[in-house]
């Protein structure tokens, strides 16, 4: 499976579309100073070279310099560990960054082809190939979590949690190892959804970028309109809507089943017949090392 998948988006979808929302009524013409999401920003700092899964850029000097302030990454086909590793090195070279987070999505057991399950690919041969819209109409919102199909699993999840950490009080850089107080949270969209921490550490997030656009303003001599209008902007109370989170989570992983099914079935059509993609892949290695066709 390539990546990253539907799965993989779909939180990270739903997550950036609820900030632009919310960027997007920053009361600052755009060529003064703009706020804007980047799901393919590059970061290149001291240790790492990246493509975090969302950014959060502000822009001066009307675009020619941009700087990330919230990153996110998520850990789904990547490790935990791996993601962990990133966040450090974005929160050691930018230590003026405001927010970083990870979604962590755990499957329930690993995604296996039927290759070594010949009475299945026997019956998906002996079948049309579903179409997406064939396939939606085996979907349900409620049973996104484990994805079985003509008798085969394509998808299972055990959770989703989302982590999120914030600038310290006083301006101190994020610690990633302080998994308490008001400037971390952790809650579940998946098997529980409880999201209340996270709208309020989000809401912090938001705060912070006010403070640090309004900083922005004043040292560039602005109006005072525009700085007023800035001092009452607020961020709704709600940034992140739990319906909208799990309604993308489901539509991923069902996208995410269609694709293992599809990409299975297209190569079980091109294999011969009685053979499994697997049994006919090993019969080509073998044939290649023996010098014959097949």
């Amino acid at each position: 499976m390539s990546s990253p998948s539907a799965a993989h988006k779909s939180v990270l979808g739903a997550i950036t579309r609820s900030l632009d929302r919310i960027l997007d009524t920053i009361p600052v013409p755009v060529n003064t100073l703009g706020c804007r999401t980047a799901p393919t920003e590059n970061i290149a700092t001291d240790s790492i070279k990246a493509i975090p899964d969302l950014s959060v850029m502000i822009s001066t000097k009307g675009g020619m310099f941009e700087r990330p302030v919230w990153l996110m990454e998520c850990a789904f086909l990547q490790s935990d560990c791996n993601v962990m590793r990133k966040l450090d090195a974005y929160v050691r070279d930018i230590p003026d960054l405001l927010v970083v987070g990870k979604i962590l999505i755990t499957q329930a057991e690993r995604y296996a082809s039927p290759g070594s399950n010949g009475s299945i690919a026997q019956q998906l041969r002996s079948s049309d190939i579903m179409t997406w819209e064939e396939w939606l109409h085996n979907h349900s919102v409620d049973d996104f979590h484990r994805v079985v199909v003509d008798g085969h699993m394509w998808f299972s999840l055990s959770s989703v949690e989302i982590h999120v950490w914030t600038r310290q009080a006083g301006g101190s850089p994020i610690e990633l190892d302080r998994l308490d107080g008001d400037e971390y949270a952790v809650r579940t969209l998946y098997p529980t959804v409880n999201l209340d921490d996270i709208n309020r550490i989000f809401l912090r997030g938001f705060e912070l970028i006010k403070e640090d656009v309004l900083w922005k303003l004043v040292t560039t001599n602005v109006d005072q309109s525009l700085l007023d209008r800035m001092e009452a902007w607020l961020p709704p109370p709600c940034v992140l809507d739990s319906t909208l989170l799990t309604n993308a989570l489901a539509l991923g992983a069902w996208a995410t089943a269609y694709k293992q099914y599809f990409s299975w079935r297209s190569e079980l059509k091109s294999t011969p017949y009685n053979m499994t993609p697997c049994e006919y892949s090993l019969r080509r290695k073998t044939a290649k090392r023996l010098g014959h066709r097949d």
